[in-house]
């Protein structure tokens, strides 16, 4: 039998294992979840589009507002330590309430939590409008817009994979390229506004735009069909699971969302302000984040797409890697703007790997029935790092440099890119060796594994291993 018809073969058995589950040694029933692939999945997928836009894609036009905060003294009082803790907020504090948010996802419907998310939101930007001292700041354009990021973003990711299996990855990367697209309207738009009416008029448009946005979205967004009704009768959410948190593979994974977390948000806040040092405009600082947001938007689908076809921690592993000596290469050596623009353009379009890939990972390692769980737990390993990243990206920069101020902060991105790598490299063999015990003994896609027992010597066995038939890792 050839390679291919071997897949087909195992794909078929998998395809058609009773969905009534079978129970693992702990008796603990694990429920086999029937997933569309397609169908209104793909509206899904636009209301995913539009979510993204207008929480990711806004909050990485944060790197206008700090350039402009910190080149102006816009705030009395305010440092640059405080401009970056407020960037470090509005991207983690909601998500440290994480457990809470996927706790109320499963008592009320997940278009009323994202609905919250959305007030909290519209109402942080506008009163953020009409801030005049740095402590409402802090509580609006930090606090209160992270928790309108979370309780949008947190239900709305967990869709994916229930309406999507084969092409999941292909569209989360389309999904999540939507922030790449939001990134450059917001970081071109609300530049333009910012310099012509200022900064309170740059925040109102932006209420606007992603209060409008987010609601189209939110009336797309359904969550009935036959598997996610199964999926809310097996799930059981638990605050803390000892399966999943005593689970190997679980702790490489918060590994590699930890390191990646310190290198995405560090770079992604400190383009706009190294160009800047170089002796550029803070307009031109603006397009070399622009460029961050165009590398994004055409990135994350093909990076979806690859790793639909050869796996999701393969391809995450090769191309963090190749983030690490990018920061390294070329931005280090980095003196003029065509540089930093082609550097932006290049780690834009690969350094958010994550987005497109987390979901299927985290499916892949706990199954369909414990999802939700685990993001709430991963989000929080998310939440810490990404709260100190913009805090240790300012307190790197240097003056001693020849030219390049970041270079210190340079190569921190790229080892945290490098343990990125590593994590996924060792959670790969972790998954290779696991995956094998389940076909043989037939456990169907997306179902919860973590009871499986692999033997460090089966991992390491599988850590140099290319074929990974039937199932992509």
């Amino acid at each position: 039998m050839s390679e291919e018809r071997h897949e087909d073969h195992h794909r078929d058995v998998e395809n058609k294992l009773n969905l009534n589950g079978k129970d693992d040694i702990n008796g603990n029933t694990s429920i086999s979840i029937e997933v569309p692939d397609g169908g209104y999945g793909w509206f899904i997928l636009l209301a995913f589009i539009l979510y993204n836009f207008s929480t990711w894609g806004a909050n990485s036009g944060y790197a206008i507002y700090l350039a402009h905060y910190l080149e102006n003294n816009t705030f009395a009082g305010g440092s640059k330590l405080d401009y970056a803790s407020i960037g470090g907020l509005a991207f983690s504090c909601g998500l440290f309430f994480a457990p809470v948010i996927t706790w109320l996802y499963h008592i009320f419907s997940i278009q009323f939590i994202i609905g919250l998310g959305i007030l909290f939101q519209g109402a942080a930007l506008l009163l953020a409008a009409f801030s005049i001292t740095l402590w409402e700041i802090y509580l609006t354009q930090g606090v209160l817009i992270g928790f309108g990021l979370a309780f949008i973003f947190i239900p709305s990711v967990t869709l994916i994979p229930l309406w999507f299996r084969n092409k999941r990855s292909l569209a989360s990367g389309i999904g999540t390229a939507g922030s790449g697209l939001g990134g450059i309207v917001f970081n071109l738009g609300m530049q333009s506004i910012l310099q012509k009416r200022g900064v309170k008029w740059a925040l109102i448009a932006q209420c606007i735009i992603c209060t409008s946005l987010s609601t189209i979205a939110l009336m797309l967004t359904r969550t009935t069909h036959q598997g996610l009704r199964q999926h809310k009768r097996s799930y059981k959410f638990e605050l803390l699971d000892y399966d999943v948190l005593s689970n190997f593979a679980v702790w490489l994974l918060f590994g590699f969302v930890s390191f990646a977390m310190l290198g995405y948000v560090v770079l992604l806040y400190s383009l706009s302000d190294f160009t800047v040092s170089l002796g550029y405009t803070s307009k031109q600082g603006s397009y070399v984040s622009c460029m961050v947001s165009v590398g994004s938007l055409l990135g994350r689908p093909i990076v979806g797409h690859i790793a639909d076809k050869y796996g999701p921690l393969t391809v995450g592993m090769i191309l963090h890697l190749v983030m690490a000596i990018l920061c390294w290469a070329m931005w280090i050596p980095c003196k003029n703007l065509a540089t930093a623009i082609a550097f932006g353009l290049l780690v834009g379009s690969i350094m958010g790997t994550i987005w497109p890939t987390i979901a299927s990972i985290v499916t892949r390692i706990v199954g369909l029935q414990k999802l939700p769980g685990t993001f709430g737990s991963t989000w929080i390993f998310m939440a810490a790092f990404a709260l100190v990243a913009p805090i240790i990206g300012l307190e790197l920069r240097s003056t001693d440099t020849n030219g390049n101020d970041y270079y210190r902060t340079a190569i921190f991105v790229g080892f945290a890119y490098f343990g990125v790598s590593l994590c996924q490299w060792l959670l790969r063999g972790f998954i290779i060796a696991r995956d094998e015990i389940a076909v043989r003994e037939a456990y169907s896609a997306d179902q919860n594994e973590l009871h499986l027992n692999v033997k460090l010597s089966h991992m390491s066995k599988c850590l140099f291993r290319y074929k990974q038939l039937p199932r992509r890792v």
